[in-house]
């Protein structure tokens, strides 16, 4: 498949719609950027207040979309933003992080968030979004 450029007015939406998500002054869709390629910020969890985030951007008959995914020490999102509308779609995400895990819970759901988690790596893995 030819890899063309994103258009300019197509890039700025999606670094605008980045700049609302996480306002970092992060300069993620630069010139030059092309479609269907993933872009990851070097960047490590470890660190308090840092952010990584993977992306790329495509094109199909109803217009652009973004697909990312970005995580924090306290957040993570997976998502699909079609450029220039409100809305977005979410994506498998992982489940019970950050602390945020109810005590309550049972073995088995303990399992099943596991089970769903490593899923959800291997997604991002295949996207190209997080390293093996």
């Amino acid at each position: 498949m030819e890899q063309k450029p994103v258009p300019p007015q197509v890039a700025a939406q999606v670094q605008e719609h980045f700049d609302n998500l996480i306002p970092r002054n992060l300069f993620l869709v630069k010139k030059g950027t092309m479609l269907n390629r993933v872009y990851r910020t070097p960047g490590s969890i470890s660190v308090k207040n840092n952010v990584m985030i993977s992306f790329f951007i495509a094109e199909e008959e109803e217009g652009y979309y973004t697909e990312y995914f970005v995580q924090t020490d306290n957040f993570s999102a997976h998502r699909r933003w079609f450029v220039g509308q409100d809305d977005f779609e979410q994506l498998e995400n992982y489940e019970g992080q950050y602390d945020l895990m109810d005590d309550d819970i049972s073995y088995e759901e303990h399992k099943r968030m596991l089970k769903h988690n490593k899923e959800v790596r291997d997604i991002l893995i295949k996207k190209g979004f997080v390293k093996k």
